[in-house]
């Protein structure tokens, strides 16, 4: 579980003015942000910064890292009047409460960073957080979704939730040797979760989906061929699948159900709602597929 824990760290992100607003301002309501000011010429900032993300990540999600590299966003650093770097500043409810400028040592780090957990209350809202990451999945925000999942772990390294996010994150991203991994360290406990449960089938089903995505170009021509032949628009489905195209996967197993639904004991149907339970209800393809499907079977 610890190598699992450590794949899952990541650096602190980088904003600029595109979202300095939502990760600091906005962000800092819900949890205590730090902001350093770093460029790539400066070496003090290069002193700093692994040892604020140690101080930062033992914190264990009470607070939040995230860095400006001046070079490339001026804008920011002239309107908090940053003179020299490295500097960093502590928000809390959008506004700026604490500070410092230069390389610091660990022992005063740490103190900075204990201080000001202490005004971000409880520390990391992990029910809101998965949320947002489940939403995120659906939406196939895979990377949005892979960031807070990693959030959460950080604030509670045994949430089995978080890493049943990373693993349908990384099979969403089709990265399925990364996901296996995760997946084949898991003990027994882990693997019994409900949430993990479902990653290991979205995994299984995508792996399945690979195997198909080779003979695209074979499905689609038996298809074109032979409009009729069901086989081949089930093995154009998944070809579809493993490439990305939910929509298209789906809408060859739905012309599937409205040519013969009883075909193969309903395998476009149980292929179809497989692929629901994998996508999630929320994803919009999934969503449009439904109201398809409603309308094949009870016209």
């Amino acid at each position: 579980m610890e190598q699992i824990l450590a794949s899952a760290a990541t650096a602190p992100i980088d904003v600029d003015m595109n979202n300095f607003m939502a990760e600091v301002v906005e962000g800092s309501s819900q949890i205590p942000v730090i902001v350093q000011f770093w460029a790539p010429w400066c070496g003090p900032c290069k002193q700093l910064g692994p040892v604020l993300e140690k101080v930062v990540a033992a914190a264990h999600g009470k607070v939040k890292m995230v860095r400006v590299n001046i070079d490339d966003n001026q804008q920011i650093a002239q309107q908090l009047r940053v003179q020299s770097v490295p500097t960093v500043y502590a928000f809390v409810d959008g506004q700026p409460v604490d500070g410092f400028s230069g390389a610091q040592p660990e022992s005063a780090l740490t103190q900075f960073v204990e201080k000001l957990s202490s005004m971000g209350g409880a520390g990391a809202d992990i029910a809101g957080m998965l949320e947002a990451a489940n939403t995120a999945v659906e939406t196939q925000d895979f990377a949005g979704a892979m960031q807070i999942y990693q959030q959460v772990m950080e604030a509670d390294p045994e949430s089995a939730d978080a890493l049943a996010g990373l693993v349908r994150c990384l099979t969403g991203m089709r990265d399925h040797l990364a996901a296996r991994e995760i997946i084949d360290q898991l003990n027994d406990e882990f693997r019994e979760k409900p949430s993990m449960q479902a990653a290991i089938a979205a995994l299984e089903l995508a792996e399945r989906a690979a195997e198909s995505a080779g003979d695209l170009d074979l499905a689609q021509a038996a298809v074109a061929a032979n409009p009729e032949d069901l086989q081949a628009r089930q093995d154009l489905a998944m070809a579809l699948f493993a490439t990305g195209d939910n929509a298209g996967a789906m809408a060859q197993l739905l012309e599937s159900i409205r040519v013969d639904r009883s075909w193969n004991d309903e395998a476009a149907r149980l292929q179809l709602l497989e692929f629901f339970k994998t996508l999630g209800a929320a994803n919009p393809d999934v969503m449009a597929a439904r109201r398809q499907l409603s309308t094949l079977l009870f016209s």
